[in-house]
C-alpha cells in the first residue's frame, strides 16, 4: 500500500543445427550455478586448412555443463573466409573486432546438460594471412564466455593450422640503457595498432624499437635502439654515413618487450625469439645529418603482432596507472622497494586456448614453469581488463612476496559467487586494479556483457549481502572502488570515502592482508570512519549504528540493518518519526526500543494515507539510549527519519508559541501541563500555507514509549487550514506531548493552547 502524506514536503529535500539428442529441458527458474566462462565446452574444427580458393567443412560442437534455458552460441567468421554453405538456424550480422570485419552468426536456445549441439557449414578462403574462427558460448549473465578456436595461416597455394612460420631472424634482446656516440642522423615515427574496443588507431607505448642498416646483400647492421614514448612515438639517432659515403638504408624492428613487462610466445624461453616483432620497409639513403625522415610501423589487422600490441598496451595502461598511484615520482617500478625491478612476462599466442587465464605465483610446475608469468587465452587480446586483472595478481605477489592462502577455493570463481575471504580479497583486488586503471565502474570482457561493480548495494539482485559478503570478490572490488572514488561517483547514503586510488594503494602496501577485513585495519585512523561506511555500503560490514540528532532529518533506505540511536534528554519528551521520501513511495513502519531492553520495543505501523509513523518517548530522570529501526514491504524504500526533543519551556494557556519547520523537517514536539478533569484545546495555525496534522499524547506511567496510535489526532483540514484538538475530560495530570507532523510546505506556524 502506498503512503502519500508528505509528498510535497519531502520532494523539496532534495549453420545446419544437428542435435545429437532429444530436445533440451524447459527453462530453469534460477540462473545456472556454474561460473560464466565455465558453463560449456566448445570444440571448433576444420577438415582441412584451405588455401585461397579452396573450401573446408567447419564443425562446431557446444555442450552445456548444466541445463541452461538461454544458451547463446556465437560464431565469428573473419573476412579472410566466406560461407559457401552457412549453418542453418543461425542469424547473421556484420560486425567488427577492432577494424577487422567478421560475419557474426548466433543462436540462443535451451541447452541440456551433457547434450552436444552441433553446427556444420562450408567455408572458402578468399585472402591470405593468419586468421581465426572464434566461437563462444554463454548464458544470459554478464561475464566471460566459454570459447573455442580454429586458427590457421592461409596461403595462396597452401595453408597451415597455427601461427605463421617464423622468418628465422634472431631478435635483439632488450639491452641495458646506454648513450650512443656520433649520432648525427635521426629517424622518427610512431608504432601503432588498431584498438579492439573501437577500431581507432592508438600508439604502442614503451616498446623497444631497433634500427638497422639493410644493405643490398641482405646484411643488417645494427644502428642502435630507442623506446617509444607514452603515445607510441620514437626517435632513433645513429651515424648517418655509410662506408661508401651514402646515407644509411634504414628499417626498424619493433619488439613486444619493455623494461617492466613483455609479451612472449608460450613455451619459448629464448629472449631473442620469444617476443613478437614487426619490421618496417627499408627507407633508402636517409640523408646524413638530418632529422626529417619518418618511418612508421602499424601492425596488420588480424595479425599475431596486432594481438601482442593490444596486450602490450593494456599492460602499459596498468603499469602507468598503478605507478602513478604509488606517489613516488621518478620510481617507475611495480614495487618501489625492490632493488632490481622485476619484469612480468605475459605468455600469449593467437592460437592458444585456455579454460581461463591465470597468473603464476610459484614456479616449477607444468602449468607454471616460471614465477611472475601471466598466461592468457587467444581471445584475451580483446579484453584489456583481463590483462589488468592478471597484473593485479602480479602486483600483489611482487609487493608482498606472497599471495593470500586461498588454496583451491579460487580454481573456479565469479564476481557474484561466494568463495573464501582469501580468494575474494585476491580476486577483488585484481578486479579493482583492472577497473580503476580505466577509471571505470564496470568490469568488461571485451565487447561482451560487462558487470557493474560500483552500484551493487544491499538487496541488489544476484548479489549476496551481509554475512559472508567478504567471500564475494565483486563485493570486495566494490569496496575498493568506493574507497577510491569521490564527487559525482559517490553513491547515496554511505559512499562517502575519498581516499583516491593512491590512498587505497598506500594501505595495501603497508602489510600483506589475507582478506578484506585485514585490509580495513591498514587504512589510516583518520579515514577509518568513512572507510567503514564504504564497507557497509557494499555489505561487507553486516550492521551499522548511527546517531539521530535533534531536528536533523536524514534520508535512509528501509530494511537495511542500520540502527538509529539517540539518547534521551532527562525530564524531556522526545519523538522519532518516519515517512516515505516520495509521494509514490511504499509504506514504512517504525520500531523503537530501549537499547538495554530490545524486547520491549514499541511499533508504529499506520497504513496508507493515514500519515507518517512516530513513537514518543516519555521523560526519564536519567539519559537512556534508544534504537530506531525502519522496515517496509519494499526493500531499500527510501524514507526520512527525524528525532525531535521537546524544549524546556512549556506551552502555556494564552501564551502562543511561534516557530518554523524547514523543508526537510517532518516532526515537532512541545509539552503542556494539563490538570485532570480540566478541559484544554490545542491549535496549530499554518502561516505559510502548510498542511499539518496535530497530535496530543497523554503521559502513561506504565510505559516508556507510546506509538502514534495512542495519540489523539486532529481532523485533517488540508493545506493552510487550522488543526485543533480539544481534550474535554483529561484523565491524568501531567506533562502532555503536543506533536506536529508536517504533510507539506515550509515556514512558520503558531501553536496555541486555549
Amino acid at each position: 500500500m502506498l503512503r502519500r502524506l508528505t509528498a510535497a514536503a519531502l520532494a523539496a529535500t532534495g549453420i545446419a543445427a544437428v542435435l545429437t539428442a532429444a530436445a533440451p529441458a524447459p527453462a530453469l527458474a534460477a540462473p545456472p550455478s556454474c561460473a560464466p566462462g565455465d558453463c560449456f565446452t566448445v570444440s571448433v574444427s576444420l577438415d582441412r586448412a584451405p588455401a585461397v580458393g579452396q573450401d573446408a567443412t567447419l564443425t562446431v560442437e557446444v555442450t552445456a555443463k548444466q541445463d541452461i534455458p538461454d544458451a547463446t552460441t556465437v560464431i565469428d567468421l573473419p573476412d579472410t573466409l566466406r560461407w559457401v554453405r552457412p549453418p542453418a538456424e543461425l542469424s547473421h550480422v556484420a560486425a567488427k573486432i577492432g577494424r577487422s570485419p567478421v560475419d557474426r552468426a548466433s543462436r540462443t536456445n535451451r541447452a541440456r546438460r551433457g547434450t552436444p549441439v552441433r553446427y556444420e557449414g562450408v567455408v572458402t578462403a578468399v585472402a591470405p594471412g593468419p586468421t581465426s574462427i572464434r566461437v563462444h558460448a554463454r548464458d544470459a549473465r554478464p561475464g566471460p564466455s566459454s570459447e573455442g578456436l580454429a586458427y590457421l595461416t592461409i596461403g595462396e597455394k597452401s595453408s597451415i593450422f597455427g601461427m605463421p612460420p617464423d622468418d628465422g631472424a634472431r631478435r635483439t634482446a632488450m639491452p641495458p640503457p646506454r648513450t650512443s656516440l656520433a649520432r648525427d642522423t635521426c629517424v622518427h615515427g610512431r608504432v601503432t595498432h588498431f584498438k579492439a574496443e573501437d577500431g581507432s588507431v592508438t600508439g604502442v607505448p614503451r616498446a623497444a624499437v631497433y634500427g638497422f642498416d639493410s644493405d643490398a646483400d641482405d646484411n643488417r647492421d645494427s644502428l642502435g635502439w630507442a623506446m617509444t614514448d607514452d603515445a607510441g612515438a620514437y626517435k632513433l639517432c645513429f651515424p648517418g654515413t655509410e662506408e661508401d659515403g651514402t646515407g644509411q638504408d634504414v628499417s626498424i624492428e619493433v619488439s613486444s618487450s619493455s623494461y617492466h613487462w613483455n609479451v612472449s610466445k608460450p613455451g619459448d624461453m629464448d629472449p631473442e625469439t620469444a617476443y613478437y616483432s614487426g619490421k618496417s620497409a627499408v627507407t633508402a639513403d636517409v640523408p646524413p645529418g638530418t632529422d626529417q625522415t619518418t618511418i612508421d610501423l602499424q601492425s596488420a589487422p588480424g595479425s599475431p603482432l596486432e594481438g601482442a600490441f593490444r596486450i602490450f598496451t593494456a599492460a602499459y595502461d596498468t603499469w602507468k596507472a598503478y605507478t602513478g598511484w604509488l606517489n613516488e615520482p621518478g620510481n617507475d617500478c611495480w614495487n618501489p622497494s625492490a632493488r632490481n625491478c622485476q619484469a612480468v612476462t605475459i605468455r600469449w599466442a593467437p592460437d592458444q586456448v585456455l579454460r581461463t587465464p591465470y597468473y603464476c605465483p610459484i614456479d616449477g610446475t607444468e602449468k607454471c614453469p616460471n614465477r611472475y608469468e601471466i598466461h592468457l587465452d587467444a581471445s584475451d587480446q580483446l579484453r584489456r581488463m583481463t590483462v589488468g586483472h592478471e597484473l593485479g595478481h602480479f602486483i600483489m605477489d611482487y609487493t608482498h612476496d606472497r599471495m593470500p592462502p586461498y588454496g583451491n577455493e579460487c580454481t573456479k570463481h565469479y564476481m557474484e559467487v561466494p568463495s573464501s575471504p582469501a580468494c575474494a580479497w585476491s580476486e577483488g583486488w585484481a578486479n579493482w586494479v583492472a577497473v580503476q586503471t580505466y577509471d571505470e565502474t564496470h568490469f568488461r570482457w571485451g565487447s561482451e556483457a560487462a558487470i557493474n561493480l560500483e552500484s551493487p548495494r544491499w538487496f541488489s539482485n544476484g548479489w549476496p549481502s551481509g554475512e559472508g559478503a567478504d567471500k564475494v570478490e565483486g563485493r570486495v572490488a566494490g569496496v575498493l572502488l568506493d574507497l577510491a572514488d569521490s564527487g559525482a561517483r559517490n553513491e547515496k547514503y554511505w559512499d562517502t570515502s575519498s581516499l583516491g586510488p593512491a590512498g587505497v594503494v598506500a594501505a595495501f602496501r603497508k602489510a600483506p592482508a589475507n582478506d578484506i577485513n585485514q585490509f580495513a585495519n591498514l587504512i589510516d585512523a583518520a579515514d577509518a570512519l568513512d572507510a567503514s561506511s564504504a564497507f557497509f555500503q557494499n555489505t561487507i560490514y553486516p550492521v551499522r549504528f548511527e546517531t539521530l540528532y535533534d531536528r536533523q532529518p536524514v534520508l535512509r533506505p528501509a530494511n537495511v540493518p542500520v540502527h538509529q540511536h539517540h539518547a534521551s534528554t532527562p525530564d524531556r519528551w522526545s519523538v522519532v518519526a518516519t515517512a516515505p521520501s516520495s509521494a509514490d513511495g511504499d509504506d514504512v513502519d517504525l520500531k523503537v526500543a530501549p537499547e538495554a531492553d530490545l524486547e520491549s520495543a514499541v511499533t508504529s505501523s499506520e497504513w496508507g494515507i493515514s500519515g507518517p509513523d512516530f513513537v514518543a518517548v516519555q521523560p526519564t530522570q536519567d539519559s537512556k539510549l534508544y534504537r530506531a529501526d525502519v522496515t517496509s514491504s519494499t526493500n531499500y524504500q527510501e524514507h526520512v527519519i527525524e528525532l525531535a526533543v521537546a524544549p524546556p519551556d512549556q506551552l502555556a494557556q494564552g501564551a502562543p508559541m511561534e516557530f518554523a519547520m524547514g523543508a526537510g523537517n517532518l516532526v515537532e514536539i512541545r509539552t503542556t501541563r494539563i490538570e485532570k478533569g480540566v478541559p484544554a484545546t490545542l491549535t496549530v495555525v499554518p502561516r505559510n500555507g502548510q498542511d499539518f496534522d496535530l497530535f496530543v499524547m497523554a503521559p502513561d506511567s506504565g510505559k516508556w514509549g507510546l506509538p502514534r496510535s495512542k495519540a489523539r489526532r486532529s481532523t485533517s483540514g488540508g493545506p493552510n487550514k487550522i488543526e485543533r484538538i480539544t481534550i474535554s475530560d483529561p484523565k491524568v495530570t501531567g506533562d502532555y506531548a503536543v506533536i506536529v507532523i508536517k504533510r507539506s510546505g515550509e515556514g512558520g506556524l503558531t501553536l496555541v493552547r486555549t
